[in-house]
């Protein structure tokens, strides 16, 4: 399995109630996508008074059963007219060492993304992780835990970026 991310960094006075908007009008599209397992329509707002500190970010993440599923979707009119709106992204992806069933993302409300460096010759075997989420990126050595949480409490030990989960899309399978 494939995790995918990008964001996109939207200016301080965006209104970020047209990604909301967004997201509402939009999110069930995916629903039953072949070969995806869930896509998490993630979002920041910087006004937001329960996650302090937040830039306004469109962050959409992605968990897809196969690179090819994963190149259909990239090859979507859908993705063409998101880059048309809000411009060409840096997609980073991870090969997956766990990813959850989606069942068990019902009721999340929350996400939360870390990456830390693979240390230069260190065990690889020993990375498996305890979020719901895990995978390297091979390319840049960076392992990724990501967790879908039913709320918040601040401060969450670990760090990370922090986002709301405006909706949740379940794929179609294989």
């Amino acid at each position: 399995m494939i995790a995918m991310h990008y964001r996109f960094t939207l200016p301080a006075d965006y209104d970020m109630a047209l990604i909301e908007q967004r997201i509402a009008s939009n999110g069930a599209r995916l629903d039953g996508f072949p070969g995806l397992l869930f896509k998490a329509y993630l979002y920041s707002r910087q006004d937001d008074g329960t996650l302090p500190g937040q830039e306004n970010r469109y962050a959409p993440f992605y968990v897809w059963h196969s690179a090819e599923a994963m190149h259909r979707f990239l090859a979507s009119e859908g993705f063409a007219a998101l880059t048309r709106h809000f411009g060409w992204p840096r997609i980073e992806t991870w090969h997956l060492v766990r990813a959850p069933d989606p069942a068990s993302l019902d009721g999340a409300c929350m996400a939360r993304l870390r990456r830390t460096k693979v240390t230069s010759h260190g065990e690889l075997a020993d990375l498996h992780g305890e979020a719901m989420v895990s995978g390297w990126d091979l390319t840049r050595w960076e392992w990724l835990e990501a967790d879908f949480l039913p709320s918040f409490s601040s401060p969450l030990p670990g760090g990370g970026e922090i986002y709301r989960i405006g909706y949740l899309a379940k794929g179609g399978g294989v």
